[in-house]
């Protein structure tokens, strides 16, 4: 048997060296979009006169640091020691946390809003170019991001995961064939998912591309959008849609009646017409039901005998099973949640302040929205069905290390990388891609 190393002389002289050598490839496609100078010219930025660090670039290293997976802002002290994150951001050293987090702290509703318009600008860029032009879906959401401690909006509500525990209920939405977000808004805890819930519809509608029809445009949401109002909006405006209905005691002696027609092993639906109280005309309703049998466990609150019923509310001019495949396509939007939370670490409230919560929250979505523009743009289509975690683990976190010899800037990477292909083709594609300005 092999003997292993007898000794090992340790210096700490070694410079360039990092662990995320293929997130090169995604600085790159930002450089090539002009990343940088764009939201240098259409953000007004908090003031920051004196400061080292523009703050455009204070915003890079918030995003760099969110697609790297580093979670918290207290984090980031890991990359004030990377070889490479200066070199990406094109900055002498990796900004301290305290100077992350106090970027954040001074944000104000209006520098907010600038930074919502320059993202909603960079969304009609993306979606036109991952073909989203006479068609779109929107499928709106809502979830919790539980907080320890006194964050300011922050208050108790329904909270599923940590009952009594203080959170926000941000409202989230986004476009269905791309999965790239068209809104997103920081609201208490307190707050059911149908408060706000129409401003926040139309505010979704408006930032999809200007060559889309009403007509040829869906909206998808679950039971907490189930509102008259938001119904009426939509039947007056053209859209299609499918929202889950709540399921009353009229409704409940309705579906008691219903004959259902099988549309697969254990599966089955329905159909009927159907007025809920202040609403100004029938509505057609799709009912579908599941046979739970002795091993499956229920889905719903609403179970009659061995049966787990669902209720949508549709206008819709297709079959009742197809309403449901519809609607059922609507999951990925609880994807896109988890993988916010998860990934993008959504849910590691930085600050105390309302605002950099919220400011601290458009930029997970504006890193959200370039890594998957950048899958779809850049990488082969094999690889772009990856979430960002099976991104960081197969392709960017390589051990690396940046050396200058010659004049030449030279990045290392590992001789065994199994994707090298596929790096190849990237970074052959990034030349292509059109700047934002």
């Amino acid at each position: 048997m092999r003997r292993g190393l007898r000794k090992v002389y340790i210096s700490f002289d070694a410079s360039g060296i990092t662990r995320f050598g293929g997130l090169f490839l995604f600085q790159q496609f930002c450089k090539f979009l002009h990343l940088r100078r764009y939201l240098q010219r259409h953000v007004d930025w908090p003031d920051y006169s004196g400061r080292r660090f523009h703050p455009a670039d204070i915003f890079l290293a918030h995003l760099f640091a969110a697609v790297a997976g580093l979670g918290r802002v207290e984090n980031t002290k890991s990359l004030e020691l990377n070889g490479l994150f200066p070199h990406l951001l094109g900055l002498p050293d990796f900004p301290h946390r305290d100077t992350l987090r106090s970027f954040l702290w001074r944000f104000t509703v209006n520098d907010l809003r600038s930074l919502q318009a320059a993202h909603n600008h960079l969304r009609q860029e993306l979606l036109c170019r991952m073909g989203i032009r006479w068609n779109a879906i929107v499928d709106m959401d809502a979830t919790q991001l539980t907080v320890y401690g006194n964050q300011e909006g922050a208050s108790a509500g329904y909270n599923k995961a940590k009952r009594g525990k203080k959170s926000y209920s941000p409202l989230l939405s986004s476009e269905g064939r791309s999965g790239l977000s068209l809104n997103l808004e920081l609201r208490s805890g307190h707050e059911h998912s149908s408060t706000g819930a129409l401003p926040f519809l139309k505010e979704s509608l408006l930032r999809l591309p200007g060559t889309l029809a009403a007509t040829r445009t869906r909206v998808r949401a679950d039971a907490g959008f189930y509102d008259k109002d938001i119904a009426q909006f939509l039947d007056e405006n053209g859209y299609g849609y499918a929202i889950a209905a709540r399921i009353t005691s009229p409704v409940k002696s309705i579906l008691s009646g219903l004959r259902f027609r099988r549309i697969r092993e254990h599966w089955s639906c329905a159909q009927f017409g159907y007025t809920p109280m202040y609403w100004k005309k029938e509505h057609r309703f799709i009912a579908i039901r599941h046979f739970l049998g002795e091993t499956s466990r229920p889905t719903t609150l609403f179970r009659i005998k061995d049966f787990d019923y669902r209720v949508l509310v549709t206008d819709l001019d297709i079959e009742p099973a197809a309403v449901w495949g519809f609607y059922s396509d609507r999951g990925f939007q609880e994807l896109l949640i988890r993988e916010l939370k998860g990934a993008y670490a959504l849910g590691k409230i930085p600050t105390r302040s309302f605002f950099a919560n919220a400011a601290y929250l458009e930029i997970v979505a504006w890193a959200y929205d370039l890594v998957l523009a950048f899958k779809m743009l850049c990488l082969p289509a094999a690889y772009q069905h990856w979430n960002l975690a099976t991104l960081r683990r197969e392709f960017w976190s390589l051990p690396a290390q940046w050396v200058c010899t010659g004049h030449r800037n030279i990045l290392r990477l590992p001789p065994g990388f199994s994707h090298q292909k596929a790096f190849r083709g990237a970074e052959a594609a990034l030349p292509r891609i059109k700047p934002l300005i």
